[in-house]
């Protein structure tokens, strides 16, 4: 978004007695316009501001967001520049505060706050670039609920004090897209209309005006972090934008993909193909795959204009493959429906014994205390025994308290992990889902150590429940990022409750599972540094195979066996995941030369430290490689 200021004036005889005078007006006019005019290359960006913190010089400060439209959830990156043409250094604090809620409904806000810090050396021009955590778009009444509203604020104070606010309105059915700046010029409008034709016509709930098909980016200056990318859905560009990106983004942008995002690209080249552009992929179902991920090519005129009917109804088709993330986390577990909820089990909460504490309390300071222990001619008693009964009462609550919910609490979670060896991408791709239920909590401070993005999400009501689709409780939370890694506090966990989070994460691994006879598929190897329990392996021709019990390390046979073996197998393996993971587990399920093994010993994400976790499932899943050479 450029802003122009334009100022008019009227017609003036400038002679040489008053050059002077014009040359200090015209000076001011232009440091007037650098502040208030962002350059052109941000076009496809969101300008929070560009701030002259010394005139004479020339030194300003410029925050740029990359991404013209806030994502779903996980992160917005950002970009800090500091010209400090000044003899001192200039150092900057950066107050982000993220919320979102649901349009014309109050069910309650999220708020996600962060702080980061910029400097610059003297007479130095830096630029920081920074992951500012975002709330989520979790939350949804029902169906006629059909759109949420998020916004991110930006306080800074240093060398000038200066706010801004970005806000993005998104359909909670529709993905959250990002199309490049060379797509969007020519296309946006189109699109835009299209998009709000069909969502007036589909809904029969509030429109809140016009809504944008999707948010703009400029390819060169594209993050190098997948989590940048973490809460897009899709994200749509031509093989040029692909080129002009860095080797870091690019390489980030299929990080993302792998996880299930949507990477569509337009060639207006003939001779590009996903091969020549270094993008590869696995083809089954008719589907150019990347593990989770969707990858689709075809070509574009000279103009880069499409046709918006089509490319709408491709967007809404394709997303079962990749489904809505927002429309995900509100459907998926809040229904009652999620499996490792319903295997964490119900708890009653003992009313009646807290009602007595209060009856008896009620007892002891009125009558009992009135004609009792300051009975007539001692009522100044009354001073010294009401405070000891209210005392008493309260000490008796605490002592019900943790005998009935205890400190800490206890929670089961389940991991996916898909390995990936391939070129120089030797990773494991880790979608966690944890669920717990808390006692007394002391502090609510935790680590996560990997890079990682996590997101909370809304459960089914219960009285233990504190983030439902209808619940009007705001919940706060805190993500700074240190030098080892995320620091997360607030309501995260919350004492005598249950929450639920999702944690994404890439990590290097060199485990994997590897054939040791090429001749032979029942011969195999593991090389992982724990025991698998379970491993299912659909081998060529149709042929299924399966072993239990593995050692780490050890070469093992596996044996024949059926195909709906192997399914049962993928389906009790999946009973606790959401149903959109379910799915994506089904369709992974499908591959040739891949295994799905199950284990309750693979280390997890770990989160919050007093939670006690008495069931850790982990799902790997992958391709069985061939040996590698010492």
């Amino acid at each position: 978004m450029i802003r122009f200021l334009i100022i008019r004036s009227e017609p003036t005889a400038w002679t040489t007695s008053n050059a002077p005078a014009r040359m200090n007006f015209l000076t001011r006019l232009l440091i007037v316009c650098l502040a208030l005019l962002p350059s052109g290359r941000i076009a496809a960006q969101e300008s929070f501001f560009r701030s002259v913190f010394e005139p004479k010089s020339g030194s300003y400060v410029e925050v740029t967001s990359l991404f013209s439209k806030l994502p779903s959830s996980g992160f917005a990156p950002m970009r800090v520049t500091i010209a400090n043409r000044t003899g001192v250094p200039v150092s900057l604090s950066l107050q982000f505060q993220s919320e979102s809620n649901t349009t014309y409904y109050n069910n309650g806000s999220l708020t996600t706050k962060s702080s980061f810090t910029a400097s610059s050396p003297a007479g130095i021009v830096t630029t920081t670039d920074c992951l500012v955590p975002v709330a989520p778009s979790v939350k949804r009444v029902s169906h006629s609920t059909v759109a949420s509203s998020q916004s991110l604020r930006l306080t800074m104070s240093g060398a000038n004090n200066t706010t801004h606010t970005q806000t993005s309105t998104n359909h909670s059915d529709f993905p959250y897209l990002l199309m490049s700046e060379s797509l969007s010029t020519p296309n946006a409008s189109a699109l835009d209309s299209e998009l709000n034709k069909h969502l007036h016509g589909a809904s029969g709930g509030y429109m809140p005006g016009n809504l944008s098909f999707a948010g703009k980016f400029d390819p060169k200056t594209m993050p190098e972090d997948w989590r940048a990318f973490i809460g897009h859905d899709g994200i749509l560009l031509t093989d040029q934008d692909w080129l002009n990106m860095t080797p870091g983004a690019r390489s980030a942008l299929l990080q993302w993909n792998r996880q299930g995002g949507y990477l569509r690209l337009f060639a207006s080249n003939s001779s590009s193909t996903l091969e020549t552009l270094g993008i590869p992929t696995e083809e089954w179902n008719g589907k150019r795959m990347r593990s989770k991920g969707v990858v689709k090519m075809s070509s574009i005129p000279a103009a880069l204009t499409l046709d918006a009917s089509p490319t709408l109804a491709e967007i809404i088709s394709t997303s079962n493959l990749w489904p809505c993330q927002n429309k995900s986390a509100a459907e998926d577990f809040s229904n009652g429906s999620w499996g490792l909820h319903q295997a964490l089990g119900t708890k009653t909460f003992h009313f009646l014994l807290f009602i007595f504490v209060l009856i008896a309390f009620g007892i002891l300071v009125g009558p009992i205390n009135l004609f009792v222990f300051a009975k007539s001619g001692r009522r100044h008693k009354l001073f010294i025994t009401t405070p000891l009964i209210a005392i008493g009462a309260s000490v008796v609550m605490v002592i019900l308290i943790f005998v009935q919910d205890g400190l800490g609490g206890r929670g089961i979670r389940v991991q996916w992990m898909e390995l990936v060896r391939e070129n120089s991408d030797h990773n494991a791709y880790i979608h966690q889902e944890q669920v717990s239920r808390t006692g007394v909590l002391v502090g609510n401070r935790f680590l996560l150590s990997d890079p990682s993005s996590i997101t909370p999400l809304p459960m089914a009501s219960s009285q233990w429940t504190r983030l439902t689709q209808s619940s009007s409780n705001d919940q706060s939370y805190e993500i700074n990022t240190v030098d080892k890694g995320l620091q997360i506090s607030g309501d995260w966990f919350q004492s005598r409750s249950e929450q639920a989070q999702m944690i994404r994460a890439v990590v290097p691994t060199r485990a994997r599972i590897e054939s040791t006879d090429p001749a032979n598929e029942l011969a195999l190897l593991s090389n992982f540094e724990y025991e698998i329990d379970q491993i299912y392996y659909r081998g060529k021709g149709g042929k299924f195979w399966c072993a239990q019990k593995i050692p780490s390390g050890k070469n093992f046979l596996a044996r024949a066996c059926t195909q709906a073996e192997f399914v049962h197998f993928v389906r009790m393996a999946g009973a606790n995941l959401s149903k959109s993971q379910q799915q994506q587990l089904e369709r992974l399920a499908e591959r040739q030369g891949y295994f799905i093994a199950q284990t309750s010993q693979a280390p997890m994400i770990e989160t919050y430290s007093a939670i006690r976790w008495t069931e850790n499932t982990t799902i790997i899943t992958g391709r069985v490689q061939s040996p590698e050479t010492p």
